[in-house]
């Protein structure tokens, strides 16, 4: 089908606008009001802390678009994140006193209160293939007590999250002491996801995860 000139032109027009950056003239968007963000039950669960990163346009108007995560601890976390970020409102930038659009990028912090020395994850990624949705964490239980070995530390692991769901062939890949590395094995075994699912499928799928304690 072929489109009007007058139609081609406008879309022309509107793809090829142009998206500015804070500096050489162009005053920052200014927050007017904001959403917070809500928790994942995934990451709840786990007790997951982090910063997810977003970059997004804030247009002529003062609302936010193309907003997605640059980084992001995992876990839902991003999808939160995005979510909440869409809803905020700005009071636009400026280029020579008109409005323009903006590119920015945000900080959202989600903290949940810990037990000192209790150890949380700082960040979980799965090595999904294409066209695979990733695992879902559906339980994850903390033992009931901790050793007092070290005020902080750091473990990082991974483990296959099998197609019954269950952690399995975990593995150390580096720690901040020898002596935790058990700690982290034994909370992370207990854990149950939903598998990965592939063409209808469950499969197993690599899963990374980086755990914390103290104040690192």
């Amino acid at each position: 089908m072929r489109l009007p000139a007058a139609l081609i032109l406008v879309c022309a027009i509107a793809f090829g606008q142009q998206i500015y950056r804070v500096g050489n003239g162009v005053t920052a968007p200014e927050l007017v009001s904001k959403v917070d963000p809500q928790y994942s039950e995934e990451a709840r669960l786990a007790n997951i802390n982090g910063t997810v990163r977003i970059s997004l346009v804030v247009g002529e108007d003062g609302e936010a678009r193309n907003v997605h995560a640059l980084t992001s601890p995992g876990l839902g976390l991003d999808e939160a994140a995005v979510a909440a970020v869409s809803k905020w409102r700005f009071k636009p930038g400026l280029k020579d006193g008109t409005p323009v659009p903006v590119s920015v990028d945000v900080e959202v912090s989600f903290r949940l209160l810990t037990d000192p020395g209790a150890w949380s994850p700082s960040r979980v990624t799965f090595d999904s293939p294409e066209g695979t949705a990733r695992p879902i964490l559906t339980a994850a239980p903390y033992p009931p007590m901790y050793s007092a070995i070290g005020a902080t530390g750091s473990v990082a692991l991974s483990f296959d999250v099998a197609s019954t769901g269950a952690a399995t062939n975990l593995h150390i890949i580096k720690s901040s002491d020898p002596a935790s590395e058990s700690e982290v094995i034994r909370i992370v075994r207990g854990w149950q996801f939903q598998p990965a699912v592939k063409d209808g499928r469950p499969v197993s799928v690599r899963c990374t995860m980086e755990f914390a304690k103290g104040n690192l």
